[in-house]
């Protein structure tokens, strides 16, 4: 009797067998095809990011001649000379004050700008279109067509002198250079934000600012306390890409000011640029220095923004 059991017992403990094998011979699969596809991206990520990052670290560490060859290991010469300039403590200022001010000037004009484009009126997806048509612009030719405009013979200081106004140093005078570039920065990246605005502000259920009306809140009130909070994950995300796209800038101050004038609107990046290539410079050592302290920078500002911000973040 008991054999007789044990007989007919076999065979589901054999199945059960074979499906765990089935089972653990399928999952061994699967991982071996995810490695496999995830070789491309990290065959690229390694190529352009993780073997030119160990490059400009180790250049960092290097003297270079007058042509820019290597011309030793000289250990961490270069960053003490980068931190004792007394010059870099008012750049890295100015760049955080650049930065700060282009992130903070693209949410409030972009969340303006989002709010009345996603209203119903006549025009509005004409509106639409050209507000947001800047995102197809480069910053190059943006910077080319803002320096036609603010030039000293340019159309502003044109449009001034026929109304008997003295001409402005929009890119020559150190208190008009900085914002007119600010300026120029928060135009040529608003257009991607106002994109991203309005698809999250159309996003929000209708239903929940239809109750917010019927209990009696205003406009202002439905934006500021229903709206914000329920497109904070947006607005995150440009906070934090915005910032570290403008800590990046370089095409416009090259081409409208050359960091101009005096330093008025040197940043690090531009910091870096003339280290290595300007006046006849090629100083790679402390233009390396300069790419691994940006890199730094950026690395941690990124963390504050997310330990503080990520927590007023409603996902």
């Amino acid at each position: 009797m008991s054999t007789n059991q044990q007989a007919s017992a076999d065979p589901p403990a054999r199945d059960n067998r074979a499906s765990k094998k089935n089972r653990s011979s399928a999952a061994t699969r699967n991982r071996a095809i995810g490695a496999l596809m995830l070789v491309p991206g990290l065959g690229l990520l390694t190529i352009f990011s993780f073997i030119p990052l160990v490059s400009v670290i180790i250049m960092s560490m290097q003297g270079t001649d007058l042509f820019g060859s290597p011309s030793g290991f000289i250990g961490l010469e270069n960053y003490v000379t980068v931190f004792t300039d007394p010059s870099f403590y008012s750049v890295l200022v100015r760049t955080v004050v650049y930065a700060v001010a282009v992130v903070f000037g693209r949410l409030v004009i972009g969340i303006l700008l989002a709010i009345f484009l996603t209203r119903q009126f006549g025009g509005n997806k004409i509106f639409r279109t050209l507000m947001t048509s800047t995102v197809s612009v480069s910053v190059a030719a943006a910077s080319l067509g803002f320096l036609a405009i603010f030039s000293p013979t340019g159309i502003m200081n044109e449009a001034l002198g026929k109304f008997g106004l003295k001409p402005i140093g929009w890119l020559t005078d150190p208190r008009w250079a900085f914002p007119t570039i600010t300026m120029v920065t928060i135009w040529t990246g608003l257009g991607f934000t106002l994109i991203l605005l309005c698809a999250a502000i159309e996003a929000v259920d209708p239903e929940i600012i239809e109750a917010a009306r019927l209990d009696g809140a205003n406009e202002a009130r439905i934006q500021w306390s229903m709206v914000l909070p329920l497109i904070s994950p947006t607005l995150f995300y440009i906070a934090v890409t915005a910032c570290i796209e403008t800590l990046q800038a370089f095409a416009q101050i090259n081409i409208m000011t050359k960091g101009g004038p005096g330093q008025a609107t040197t940043t690090i990046t531009y910091n870096i640029y003339t280290a290595a290539f300007g006046a006849g410079s090629a100083n790679f050592g402390i233009a390396s220095a300069l790419g691994i302290v940006l890199f730094v920078f950026v690395f941690i500002l990124t963390l504050i923004q997310f330990k503080f911000m990520d927590k007023k973040v409603s996902y």
